[in-house]
């Protein structure tokens, strides 16, 4: 009989806890709604943050989002909804587009609440006319067209020069490279050879001699060759043709003069 009164005991303490839980969160949602209409909206987010880290309900995070949006704090507000939509992902579609709308309305108000201040107009300078500088009526303009005086002298051996001295230091040059290429290698010879070294080899060291003088002179060489194809090159020049003119023109003017040459010389 004492077990059956224990039984008795038992279900009905049960019963009671499970009613005190089931009353919990209506009290506290209770507390958190009546915060936020009064205007408390730190206290009822902070109620409804509880509740939902107890259950895991993502309307919890839509009731702070309606707390902020009560309160005139549209950025949290936005950002609530839109951590429910996120948190509640099998939401109908009657029940999204009312959360849209909610965020949508939030952005308005953001919007509103920080205009765009336009850019203030740039004052206009005021600018003083130019003054115009008074025409000058024209001055009489001299000119002078000097007759360059007809010349046969044409040249010639200049142009053909200046190409025979450049072949001739091109040439003289690759002589010169090639001959001391020669001495480097039989200098080469004589020095890893130790006949050489002992004594010996006296035709070798001849022609490294050899090699190196003809390398010498041909350096020598291509420096006068290219110093004969530069003059050529100054010097040919195209002679004047019988009746060219050379004209000289001057014109002036209150403060300023200048002179114009046409004609080639």
């Amino acid at each position: 009989m004492w077990i059956g009164k224990l039984l008795v005991v038992l279900s009905v303490s049960l019963l009671a806890s499970q009613s005190a839980s089931a009353a919990r969160p209506v009290a506290l949602e209770k507390q958190a709604r009546k915060a936020c209409l009064s205007g408390d909206y730190v206290k009822g987010v902070s109620i409804l943050a509880e509740l939902f880290v107890d259950s895991g309900d993502a309307t919890y995070l839509y009731n702070q989002g309606r707390c902020y949006e009560q309160n005139i704090r549209y950025v949290e507000a936005a950002e609530r909804f839109r951590e429910y939509l996120r948190k509640a992902p099998k939401l109908t579609d009657a029940d999204k587009a009312e959360v849209d709308k909610h965020i949508a309305d939030c952005d308005v108000a953001i919007a509103k609440s920080h205009p765009v201040e336009p850019t203030p107009p740039v004052p206009a300078s005021q600018t003083l006319p130019v003054p115009q500088p008074t025409p000058q009526p024209p001055f009489p303009q001299a000119t002078t067209t000097v007759q360059a005086a007809p010349t046969s002298a044409s040249r010639p051996w200049q142009h053909t020069a200046k190409w025979v001295a450049t072949g001739a230091a091109v040439a003289f040059l690759g002589l010169g490279i090639a001959e001391h290429a020669n001495y480097y290698s039989k200098n080469s010879d004589y020095n890893n050879d130790p006949k050489c070294i002992a004594g010996g080899c006296q035709s070798l060291a001849n022609s490294a001699d050899t090699a190196q003088t003809v390398a010498i002179v041909g350096y020598g060489a291509a420096a006068v060759a290219t110093g004969l194809a530069i003059t050529f090159w100054l010097m040919d020049k195209p002679a004047p043709q019988p009746g060219q003119r050379a004209g000289l023109a001057f014109t002036c003017a209150p403060g300023l003069a200048s002179v114009s040459c046409g004609g080639r010389f």
